[in-house]
């Protein structure tokens, strides 16, 4: 049987060890409380100095199955109303000693596609097109963006033929929004306009 004798480490060996190890413990201490602290951040909203997303508490993600619905229409008599409840004060939230008043970028993109829905239907109703407003242009590419900043890697399932391609998705891995609604509600009752 191969038996393997005890080494003994040099004190300069010892001396590296302890060195690199308390190096590595101070590096994790120091992260730790920078993770900390830019948690509990306080901001004055004045300015630059407030958060680039609302700091609010998000639970884990939520399931949301792919459902056509006939809620949420292009074009019917209860659609106006419809869309704008899902953008609750057009989803403004006051944030600061000054009330500082912040636009959040799920409401903002569901107003752009409210937007974008209204001008079909004008333009459906009227003959006249307006595909280079200002404000066309601005949803158009505000989505776009907001698209390839989420990078969803979902994948798709495609049925028919590659040419026209009928995608259907099983279900949406999401973040839950009735948490966001129920934060910006709460704000709004506090900042009443």
């Amino acid at each position: 049987m191969l038996s393997i004798a005890p080494t003994r480490l040099s004190g300069r060996t010892l001396t590296f060890l302890l060195c690199v190890l308390l190096v590595k413990t101070g590096c994790m201490l120091w992260l730790r409380q920078l993770a900390q602290s830019s948690a509990q951040r306080t901001y004055s909203y004045v300015g630059e100095d407030y958060p680039r997303a609302w700091p609010i508490p998000m639970a884990g993600p939520v399931l949301m199955p792919l459902e056509n619905t006939r809620r949420y229409m292009i074009e019917d008599p209860e659609s106006d109303q419809e869309w704008d409840a899902m953008s609750p004060g057009k989803g403004i939230i006051h944030l600061g000693e000054q009330r500082r008043p912040f636009s959040i970028s799920m409401f903002h993109q569901l107003r752009c596609i409210s937007i974008l829905r209204k001008e079909m239907v004008s333009a459906q109703k009227t003959g006249v097109v307006k595909p280079d407003s200002e404000i066309n242009q601005h949803c158009i590419n505000y989505m776009r963006q907001m698209l390839f900043c989420a990078a969803d890697t979902v994948l798709d399932v495609v049925l028919g033929p590659i040419s026209h391609p009928l995608v259907v998705p099983e279900f949406f891995e999401c973040r839950d929004w009735q948490l966001v609604y129920d934060a910006v509600e709460r704000n709004q009752r506090e900042y009443p306009v």
